[in-house]
């Protein structure tokens, strides 16, 4: 076999593997898209039926239309910003996460160390909503959400 047809061989498996991984990355970018539309959609219900007016749509925390509702440096599923928030914040393996607890947690909810995204997001809004009775409903959703029987 020449060496031509090697470097063949060797370029098409290269092409095959890019392939394959561009499409790993895309069902994950799938998937993100997928959590934050079920993550939204929840908050949106939460929301709703708390007796939050509906005008309150820029409320602090709350995106506006048209803006992203990731966090700081992510501008869109799995796209990441280099400006000065750099990355995805408490992301594995990454420097720690930063702790926004305002009100501590009721005592039935468990420590949170298994939390996916969606329930660690239900939590930190729990966490830091400072109307009680909205804070209550936040913590009922998680604890639907995380099958906790209330």
């Amino acid at each position: 076999m020449t060496a031509a047809e090697q470097v063949a061989i060797l370029d098409a498996r290269l092409q095959q593997g890019a392939g394959e991984f561009d499409a790993m990355i895309q069902k994950t970018e799938a998937e993100q898209r997928t959590a934050a539309r079920e993550q939204a959609a929840t908050r949106t219900s939460v929301i709703a039926s708390s007796g939050t007016a509906a005008g309150s749509a820029g409320a602090e925390g709350d995106p506006q239309e048209g803006e992203s509702p990731y966090e700081d440096g992510v501008a869109e599923a799995g796209t990441y910003s280099s400006g000065a928030g750099g990355g995805m914040r408490g992301a594995a393996g990454g420097g720690g996460t930063q702790d926004t607890t305002k009100y501590p947690p009721p005592p039935d909810i468990p420590s949170g160390s298994d939390d996916d995204v969606v329930a660690r997001q239900l939590r930190e809004a729990a966490a830091r909503e400072p109307d009680p009775a909205v804070r209550a409903k936040l913590w009922a959703e998680y604890r639907k959400y995380k099958g906790i029987a209330p």
